[in-house]
């Protein structure tokens, strides 16, 4: 499936760890088109066996997968012009580690068109709180078979 995984930045991260893990392990027997966006150009601490665009590359990135970890990321991308599906696999609860206006994080929770995966049954609770909904998946450690087998 045609997939675009779009990171805050491709320096380490244990979210960028997996990412960049899953697409490497991926790749190799695979002629599946995945790629990464990175929003911010930093080095790399690791090579990632596929391609890694600029953020400009999302409004081109059509009939396809995005799959992001944040909320403002997220937000980045539900105002791109591009016919994509959409996946927030939450990695972390945002508003716990920055400040953030409860209208962007309420508007992304509950927007139906933007699938919800989270990494731990921890995060079910606060989501629910926030936004009265449930998330799609609890998927652990980032893995795009799984992902892919959601849709």
């Amino acid at each position: 499936m045609k997939t675009l995984i779009c990171l805050e930045n491709t320096s380490y991260s244990q979210f960028s760890d997996e990412v960049i893990n899953s697409v490497n392990t991926f790749v190799e027997n695979s002629i599946e088109e995945i790629s990464i966006a990175s929003l911010d150009e930093t080095l790399s601490f690791k090579d990632a066996n596929t391609a890694i665009f600029k953020p400009n590359e999302i409004d081109s990135f059509r009939d396809g997968l995005i799959i992001t970890n944040s909320i403002n990321t997220m937000n980045l991308i539900k105002g791109s012009a591009n016919n994509s599906q959409r996946i927030l696999y939450l990695y972390d609860l945002d508003w716990m580690f920055q400040q953030m206006y409860y209208n962007d994080i309420y508007s992304i929770l509950t927007d139906p068109t933007i699938k919800l995966i989270i990494r731990s049954k921890s995060h079910i609770k606060p989501i629910k709180n926030i936004s009265n909904r449930e998330p799609d998946a609890v998927i652990e450690k980032f893995d795009l078979e799984k992902i892919w087998n959601l849709l």
